[in-house]
């Protein structure tokens, strides 16, 4: 028992394998949904830094636009619609997460409005 010590063995390597992947798996999760919640704080802050009486809703659309072209993934969607001083604005997007054995495929819809001023 004494030569064991400090040893690993095939069950522990194995052990040791499935926690790693677990722990990259999880890491993958959170991260992802992080930058969901990034890239739609990251719209709100941005709108309502460039909102004004003059902003028409093809800026809109384009401040919208270079947001999710600078993160790098699909567009799928893109409206926004300034109504009475308030700017209704919607987009969807496909997302893809690599989980090391699988990738796994989301669609993420946003529909918000914020207050225009001006």
């Amino acid at each position: 028992m004494k030569r064991q010590s400090g040893k690993m063995t095939f069950m522990s390597l194995i052990a040791m394998t499935i926690l790693v992947i677990g722990g990259y798996m999880a890491f993958q999760f959170i991260g992802s949904n992080l930058e969901k919640k990034q890239i739609k704080k990251e719209v709100f802050d941005t709108l309502g830094s460039t909102r004004g009486g003059d902003r028409e809703n093809a800026a809109l659309v384009a401040v919208i636009e270079e947001i999710l072209l600078k993160r790098e993934i699909e567009i799928l969607e893109i409206a926004a619609e300034l109504e009475r001083g308030v700017i209704h604005y919607s987009f969807s997007y496909r997302m893809v997460t690599n989980y090391l054995f699988f990738k796994r495929t989301e669609v993420i819809e946003v529909v918000d409005q914020i207050e225009n001023y001006g």
